[in-house]
C-alpha cells in the first residue's frame, strides 16, 4: 500500500483557489438550475496543473483507496487543474471509491486494483435477499473507510471544497449490483421479489446519502457533483442498467423508485451512458428530475439526436448537463455558438473541452471563453 509523505495541510496555498471566481460560478450555476437568468451563461472546462500543482502526489486507485492523505492528493489534482480553466466550473471532491461502495452496507465488497476502479464481483443469491430488510443496512467495510476519508478532507480543506457522496448509483442500477445479472431473469419470473429488492435499494439510497451528507455538512437538498453546483437538488442517480432494459421494466421496477429517492432529496438530476429513448422520456416525466446528462454516447445509429434532444429539454423545462460532441465537420467556433444558445435558451449547462479539438479547433481554452462570454 502506498503512504502519503507530502504534508497535504500545505494543499491550499499550493491550489491558490480563487474563492470569488468559484462564488460567482455558484451563482450562475445555481440560478440556471432554478431557470433564472444569470449575468452571463455558465460554461464548464477543465484546464492545467502548474508546476507546482504536479509536484502533488498522483497515486495509483488502490494506493488511494487505502489511505485518507493519497485520497485527497488524487482528487485535489483535479481540483486544481479544473480551477485553474476560469470557467464556470464549481469543482468539488469524493472518496472515490466505487460503483459498488454502498453495497457494503449491506455485507458485500469489492476488488480493489490498482490500474482501473473497484469492482463488486460479490451478489446475494435470491433466498439471501428475501431474507434482507432495511434493519440490515449499516455503516460499516468500504463505506465506513470512505466516510473517514470524507472526514478527513474536511479536516484539511475546510468549505474551500465541496465534498460531494460517493458514487452511489441509482436504486436498479445497486439492485442489478446486489444480485448479478439473474435479476433480469426475476423481473419476470418474480415481480415481487424485484420489488422486494427495489425497496431495500431505495432504502440503501436514502440512508447512505444522508449518512455522507451528515459528514460533509451538505445540505440534503443541495449539491455538489465534481463540477456541478445547484441549490435546488440534493443528488444524482445513475441509471447505467437502466439503460438495457425495456420501457415496461423501465416504469414498473426503476422510474417509481428513481422518483421516490429524488423526491426524497428535493430533487436530482440523472445520468447513463448510452442511449435508450424510453429512459430519456420516463426520466423527463419525472418532475423532481432537474436535469439530464449522458455520459459516453454512442456513435452510428445510436447516436443522439441534438435537435430531439434538446427539444425534449425545452418542453419538460430540464437541463442537459455536460459534454456534447462536435458535428464532424464544425468549427470551435461554430461549436461554441451552438452550445451557447442552448445554455440561452435554458437548456444546457455545457462542457466545451471539445471546442479545442476536431475540425478547425479553437486555439487555446482562453480563447475559447473569450468567445464564450462575448457571445
Amino acid at each position: 500500500m502506498g503512504k502519503c509523505d507530502f504534508d497535504v495541510r500545505r494543499l491550499p496555498e499550493v491550489c491558490k483557489l480563487d474563492q470569488d471566481r468559484i462564488n460567482l460560478a455558484k451563482k450562475r450555476q445555481a440560478t440556471v438550475w432554478k431557470h433564472g437568468k444569470p449575468d452571463k451563461w455558465p460554461v464548464i472546462a477543465t484546464g492545467n496543473l502548474s508546476p507546482e500543482q504536479e509536484k502533488i502526489p498522483n497515486p495509483n486507485y488502490k494506493e488511494a483507496f487505502y489511505d485518507s492523505d493519497l485520497m485527497l492528493c488524487s482528487q485535489i489534482r483535479n481540483v486544481c487543474a479544473a480551477a485553474n480553466s476560469n470557467s464556470d466550473i464549481v469543482p468539488s471532491i469524493r472518496a472515490n471509491m466505487g460503483t459498488g461502495t454502498v453495497l457494503s452496507c449491506i455485507g458485500l465488497e469489492q476488488e480493489i486494483f490498482e490500474d482501473k476502479m473497484p469492482w463488486l464481483s460479490q451478489h446475494l443469491t435470491k433466498e439471501q435477499i428475501s431474507k434482507l430488510t432495511t434493519d440490515d443496512i449499516k455503516i460499516r467495510g468500504t463505506f465506513e473507510l470512505g466516510l473517514k476519508h470524507m472526514r478527513r478532507f474536511k479536516e484539511i480543506i475546510g468549505d474551500s471544497v465541496g465534498i460531494y457522496c460517493m458514487d452511489t448509483q441509482g436504486p436498479f442500477d445497486l439492485a442489478h449490483l446486489v444480485m448479478g445479472d439473474e435479476i433480469f431473469y426475476q423481473l419476470y419470473d418474480d415481480p415481487p421479489f424485484v420489488h422486494h429488492l427495489m425497496d431495500i435499494c431505495l432504502e440503501l439510497g436514502i440512508k447512505t446519502h444522508t449518512w455522507m451528507k451528515e459528514v460533509s455538512g451538505e445540505p440534503m437538498d443541495k449539491i455538489y457533483h465534481w463540477s456541478i453546483y445547484a441549490e435546488n437538488m440534493g443528488i444524482r442517480i445513475c441509471e447505467d442498467t437502466t439503460a438495457i432494459v425495456g420501457d415496461e421494466v423501465i416504469r414498473e421496477f426503476a422510474m417509481p423508485y428513481t422518483w421516490k429517492l429524488a423526491k426524497h432529496f428535493g430533487g436530482a438530476w440523472v445520468h447513463y451512458c448510452g442511449r435508450n429513448d424510453h429512459l430519456t422520456q420516463a426520466i423527463c416525466e419525472i418532475p423532481e428530475v432537474r436535469g439530464v446528462n449522458f455520459g459516453t454516447m454512442p456513435g452510428g445509429k445510436q447516436r443522439h439526436d441534438w435537435k430531439e434532444e434538446m427539444g425534449k429539454m425545452l418542453k419538460y423545462k430540464k437541463i442537459y448537463v455536460g459534454g456534447w460532441p462536435k458535428e464532424d465537420d464544425e468549427s470551435g467556433k461554430d461549436y461554441l455558438i451552438r452550445m451557447h444558445e442552448a445554455a440561452a435558451d435554458g437548456l444546457m449547462l455545457p462542457e466545451i473541452n471539445s471546442a479545442l479539438t476536431g475540425h478547425d479547433p479553437i486555439g487555446s481554452l482562453n480563447e475559447a471563453l473569450d468567445i464564450w462570454y462575448s457571445l
